[in-house]
C-alpha cells in the first residue's frame, strides 16, 4: 500500500485527489494547507483521515511513502527538499522551482537520496504527444532541422475563464511581487517541455520577454503591480544540431488553450496540436506523400497519466523521463529566456 500525503488543497490539488483515490493501493492518508478551513474540508471531501497547517509536523507524524506537492511555486522547492530528506517519493507541480539554483539543489538531493521524483507536466498526458516523440527519437523523420512550438491563450482580452481584474487567482499571475514568472514561468514551461519530448534537448536560446500595457491606471490594481511578462518569443537551438521558435502569449484572440508543436526533418514532418486532439498527431512521410505534401493523422496508443506514471515508478523504485532532473532541465530554459532578454543575446543552456 502506497500512503499518499498531498500538500497545498487549492483547485489543482483536486485533480491529484481525484487521480489518485481511485487507484488500487494508493490510500491519500493526509493532506495540508496553511488555511486550516480549506485543509480540513479538503479532507472531507476526499476522505482523507488527517490533515494538517504545518507541513514539517505532517512530515513528521505521519508514516508515509510518498508526497504531492501541489503549493505555490515558492513552496516547491522547501516542501519538496523536506520530503526527499525523509526518503519519500515526490511529485511536485510545476514549474520544479522557481530559481535555477534551487531546481539543482532538488535534483542532486533526491539523486543522493535515491527517491522516486516527477514533476506534473500535464501535457505529457497526451498520447498523441507520446506516440509522435517515440516517432522522432526512433528517427521516423529523420534529423530534426526547423521547429515551431506555442502556448497561446487569450484571457487578457475577454472573461471566458474569469475577469482578471477582479478574480485574484488570475491578477496574481500578472505580478512579479505576488510570486509570478509571468507567461514565461506559468505556461512557457509546458511548451519548453513539451518540444525537448519531442525534439531533445535545448543548447542555447534567445528570447525576447514582454509586458504589454493593460491599461490599468498606474500599472496596478490594488496590491498588485502588472509587471510579469505576458508574451515571450524565444529563438532556440537543439542539442542535435536543429533550430526552432517557441512562443507563449496571453494575448492570442480566438484560443482558449492551444499548444502546437511542428517538427520538421529531412525525411519527413510531425504536428502536434493538442486544440485538434491530444490523442491524434499528423505525419507526412514516405517520398510519395513528401512529394505531394499530403499529411495523414494517427491516434497514439493509450499512455498512462502522469499521477499513474508517479505511482508506477515507486513500484518499480525508479523514475521516469519526466523526473527532477528533466524539471532542472526546464528550470535551466526559463532562466536562459531570462538572462537572453535582459543581456539581450543568445545565452547557453546550463542544466
Amino acid at each position: 500500500m502506497i500512503r499518499l500525503a498531498i500538500i497545498g488543497t487549492g483547485g489543482m490539488a483536486g485533480t491529484h485527489a481525484r487521480s489518485f483515490a481511485p487507484m488500487k493501493g494508493v490510500v491519500l492518508s493526509a493532506c495540508c494547507d496553511v488555511d486550516e478551513k480549506k485543509a480540513r474540508e479538503f479532507a472531507r471531501t476526499w476522505n482523507i483521515p488527517r490533515w494538517y497547517v504545518d507541513y514539517d509536523d505532517m512530515l513528521g507524524s505521519e508514516k508515509l511513502d510518498a508526497v504531492s506537492n501541489v503549493t505555490v511555486d515558492i513552496m516547491h522547492a522547501p516542501i519538496s527538499l523536506a520530503a526527499v530528506t525523509r526518503g519519500l517519493a515526490v511529485l511536485c507541480e510545476k514549474p520544479l522551482a522557481t530559481t535555477l539554483a534551487d531546481a539543482r539543489r532538488m535534483r542532486d538531493a533526491a539523486a543522493r537520496r535515491g527517491v522516486v521524483t516527477h514533476v506534473n507536466f500535464s501535457y505529457r498526458n497526451s498520447r498523441g504527444a507520446q506516440a509522435a516523440a517515440g516517432l522522432i527519437q526512433g528517427g521516423g523523420i529523420g534529423r530534426v532541422l526547423h521547429v515551431e512550438a506555442s502556448y497561446l491563450q487569450s484571457w487578457l482580452v475577454h472573461d471566458a475563464w474569469g475577469d482578471w481584474r477582479t478574480n485574484p487567482s488570475f491578477t496574481w499571475r500578472l505580478s512579479r511581487a505576488h510570486g509570478s514568472a509571468g507567461v514565461l514561468g506559468d505556461v512557457g514551461c509546458h511548451i519548453y517541455d513539451l518540444t525537448a519530448l519531442l525534439c531533445g534537448d535545448i543548447s542555447e536560446i534567445s528570447c525576447t520577454l514582454k509586458t504589454f500595457d493593460k491599461g490599468v491606471k498606474g500599472n496596478r490594481l490594488g496590491p498588485y503591480l502588472l509587471d510579469a511578462n505576458d508574451s515571450f518569443i524565444s529563438s532556440v537551438t537543439f542539442a542535435g544540431g536543429g533550430i526552432g521558435t517557441i512562443h507563449a502569449t496571453r494575448w492570442a484572440t480566438g484560443h482558449l488553450n492551444s499548444l502546437r508543436v511542428r517538427v520538421y526533418g529531412d525525411e519527413g514532418a510531425v504536428e502536434v496540436d493538442l486544440d485538434r486532439s491530444p490523442e491524434h498527431y499528423r505525419y507526412c512521410r514516405g517520398a510519395g506523400s513528401i512529394r505531394k505534401a499530403q499529411w495523414k493523422e494517427a491516434r497514439g496508443k493509450a499512455t498512462p497519466s502522469q499521477y499513474e506514471r508517479f505511482i508506477r515508478a515507486i513500484r518499480s523504485g525508479k523514475s521516469d523521463n519526466c523526473d527532477f532532473a528533466n524539471g532542472a532541465r526546464v528550470q535551466a530554459y526559463l532562466d536562459a529566456s531570462v538572462v537572453s532578454d535582459q543581456e539581450k543575446r543568445p545565452v547557453k543552456v546550463k542544466a
